[in-house]
């Protein structure tokens, strides 16, 4: 077996002897190289003989060196131990970090150039208690072939779930509709933490606080997560935002004014009535408008000048609605029709007929 020596051990069969006599010997043998191999040469480079026990005198004779024969060198056993490996967060590949600053060769040859690089795997990027870590070593060196190795036995860690946190989802602004539900936008949405390239879903539903006109109205999010990734992270959802609901533009859908005869001020008699509210809800409304001007006229412009709202009575808020003013009709401002009543002072005759 390889030992990192060239020398050999070799049986000699010594002849020639006269008679009986014999003698003994002993040599220095060896391999080509140290190196393993199958058939390799092995040289005899010194015989030395001693006395025999039957009176054979060594110094009777002699024997000259360079014999060779062959034989093996076989592979030394080397086994690959204390590698260690450490827990990590989700990363989103399967690579393990190593720790080889103990490691040990039993069976190494003290002297012999070999060094051993190592990477490790876990058995998937995925989170994991106890996962397998698969080590692949690569070995160099000029005395690597002489061995025959043990690989390191497989480790285990832990891959935890990495942190992530959501923000950006916006809520849009709306005008009022009678209902809490926001729309959502994520398109800005921020995922801090967030592996490129993972497979990786959200959905995000809001309500408002209540389906009323306001400003700045807190959207309470509710979110949604798909893709076979969402399981590797410990995910910080966006709990809410702020949207505004506005008022709901109400029509003046029926306006007109009624002719009248003139009476010094510019004040109709109108008929009005509102649309345009959501589902069965209504307000009432009371308005004020005015001719363009006191005086006698056909077709005369009548200005509505104010519209204000009320509560209605089915549950109709007032806030929730918004009207404008300006819209206008025409009329009639016809003469006041004058009343003459007559009288004539008595005279005396003078031929005339003037009163």
């Amino acid at each position: 077996m390889y030992n990192s020596s060239s020398a050999a051990t070799v049986t000699l069969s010594l002849s020639g002897f006269i008679g009986s006599e014999t003698v003994t010997s002993t040599n220095s043998s060896t391999f080509d190289n140290k190196n393993v191999g199958t058939g390799k040469t092995v040289t005899v480079n010194s015989i030395t003989l001693a006395d025999g026990s039957n009176g054979g005198l060594a110094a009777n004779y002699s024997i000259s060196t360079g014999q060779t024969t062959t034989a093996n060198i076989t592979a030394k056993s080397l086994t690959v131990s204390g590698i260690t490996t450490s827990n990590k967060t989700y990363d989103g590949n399967s690579v393990a970090t190593l720790n080889t600053s103990s490691v040990a060769y039993s069976g190494l040859v003290s002297g012999d150039t070999f060094n051993g690089t190592y990477t490790g795997a876990f058995s998937d990027k995925n989170v994991g208690a106890g996962k397998t870590v698969t080590i692949t070593p690569s070995y160099t060196g000029a005395d690597v072939g002489n061995y025959s190795i043990t690989n390191h036995a497989v480790l285990t860690a832990n891959i935890t779930v990495r942190s992530l946190t959501v923000s950006g989802v916006a809520a849009l602004d709306k005008t009022y509709d009678g209902s809490v539900t926001a729309t959502m936008d994520s398109s800005s949405a921020v995922y801090s933490g967030f592996v490129s390239g993972d497979d990786f879903a959200a959905s995000y539903s809001g309500v408002f606080a209540n389906a009323n006109v306001g400003s700045g109205k807190t959207v309470t999010i509710t979110s949604s997560y798909a893709g076979a990734d969402v399981s590797n992270y410990n995910i910080t959802n966006q709990s809410s935002t702020t949207a505004d609901i506005n008022k709901k533009v109400l029509l003046l859908s029926t306006f007109s004014a009624s002719d009248k005869a003139y009476d010094g001020n510019n004040t109709p008699t109108i008929t009005s009535a509102v649309s345009g509210f959501v589902g069965s809800e209504t307000v009432s409304h009371s308005m004020t408008a005015t001719f363009d001007n006191k005086d006698v006229g056909s077709n005369k412009v009548v200005t509505a000048n104010s519209i204000t709202l009320a509560d209605g009575t089915n549950g109709g808020l007032a806030s929730n609605y918004s009207i404008s003013t300006g819209q206008t009709t025409t009329a009639n401002i016809t003469a006041k029709t004058l009343t003459a009543t007559a009288s004539s002072s008595n005279k005396v005759y003078d031929g005339l007929t003037t009163a």
